[in-house]
């Protein structure tokens, strides 16, 4: 149990690389970089927890059950009677506790931490102008839009130029504002924190809807506020990756939640249920993966587990997909697949516990090879007819 923790904390760490670059690119803007990219690295936590414990299950069970073969304990303890369906029982307790888990992963904290970290990523991208006009390039907070140019001395920023939409009470743009200075100077209140930006003189313009120049006029010093009012960030349900499964399971008729399809909601409900009954599979399929009989044991089980994992949870996103698009019933691309699994689950369990022979992926290993060589044997043959030369009886 402790082995699969570790592979556990181990993947999700590899798997949170990827996006801490995109985290980073978000905060960039923010005067508290740090606070945000922690919630939002913690909102995230969930969603690769979902990913990450199918693949500790399937590689701790194969590199149990590879150790004890390569040790020779797993030949003492079948010829001592001990049965590998018998040795499998623990790995299935294991998969029970991990499935209870990924109910509330799945069902749960992968909902709710999406939507705040789309909350978080909302509330930073329109709340400062702070490190944007650092960075001296084009960047819209709320209706404005901010160009700040940085080769001035002691910090200095300028030339400025202010893009401000005028919108009436239904949101929609009536007109605008220009501001341009030649320089100005960020400060920060010290009572709030906020960014506020001092102009020095500088023109202001209006126009209006019927573009029309309403107002022309210069300034010796101007402040603007750097933290606008933010748009309230939309209510969670919009997307139904933002449902919990109870949500999933009322709407999936279609009737509480009509701004989501009803085929798309009921993919996603049949894919977590799917993905929780995949933990139950897993051990019969590791098992024998991770089987080493003879004198040259073989690591493939590790890599063969991995492609397997990563290729089967493409398969069900491939089927939500199809189920979501309306061109097959939600449930049918998703138990299609988890039943094909069940049969090649019990398929592969059975040939290892119940039947004498190699393990199979000593066994598909063998298979290849001699598919390998009648695949050169019939191409050096097609070779020789195409070069007109006979064959050589053999004697």
């Amino acid at each position: 149990m402790s082995a699969i923790g570790g592979l556990i904390v181990f993947a999700c760490c590899v798997l949170l690389l990827e996006r801490l670059l995109r985290i980073f690119e978000v905060v960039t803007t923010s005067t508290k970089p740090a606070s945000d990219a922690s919630n939002m690295i913690v909102s995230l936590l969930p969603y690769y927890l979902g990913i990450a414990v199918p693949m500790a299950l399937m590689l701790g069970t194969i590199i149990t059950v590879d150790r004890f073969s390569r040790s020779s304990e797993l030949t003492a303890a079948l010829g001592a009677g001990v049965s590998l369906t018998h040795m499998t029982k623990p790995f299935l307790v294991v998969a029970a506790i991990l499935a209870v888990g990924s109910i509330l992963i799945e069902g749960w904290l992968q909902p709710l931490g999406r939507y705040r970290y789309r909350t978080v990523e909302n509330s930073v991208k329109q709340t400062s102008f702070t490190a944007a006009l650092r960075e001296g390039t084009f960047t819209t907070v709320g209706s404005r839009t901010y160009f700040g140019g940085t080769a001035k001395p002691n910090a200095g920023i300028g030339p400025i130029f202010i893009y401000d939409a005028i919108l009436d009470t239904e949101g929609v743009e009536t007109g605008f504002r220009l501001t341009t200075a030649n320089e100005g100077e960020l400060i920060i209140r010290e009572k709030s924190g906020a960014p506020v930006l001092q102009l020095g003189a500088g023109q202001g313009y209006q126009v209006t809807d019927n573009s029309r120049l309403s107002d022309n006029g210069s300034f010796d010093g101007i402040s603007i506020a750097g933290v606008s009012n933010p748009t309230p960030f939309r209510i969670r349900g919009n997307d139904e990756r933002e449902l919990t499964s109870t949500e999933l399971f009322e709407n999936r008729r279609g009737d509480q939640r009509t701004e989501i399809d009803r085929n798309t909601n009921n993919a996603t409900l049949h894919r977590r249920i799917a993905r929780t009954m995949l933990l139950f599979l897993i051990p019969f399929i590791a098992v024998p993966f991770g089987l080493n009989y003879g004198r040259n044991p073989s690591s493939a089980g590790i890599f063969v587990g991995v492609v397997f994992v990563v290729s089967f949870e493409k398969a069900l996103e491939f089927a939500q997909s199809l189920g979501a698009s309306g061109k097959l019933p939600p449930w049918v691309g998703i138990w299609g697949l988890m039943t094909f699994l069940t049969i090649f689950a019990a398929f592969v369990f059975w040939k290892s516990a119940f039947k004498m022979g190699q393990p199979p992926l000593t066994s598909f290993a063998q298979w290849v090879s001699h598919a390998q060589g009648q695949v050169r044997t019939f191409i050096q043959k097609t070779r020789r007819r195409l070069r007109g030369e006979t064959e050589v009886p053999r004697a």
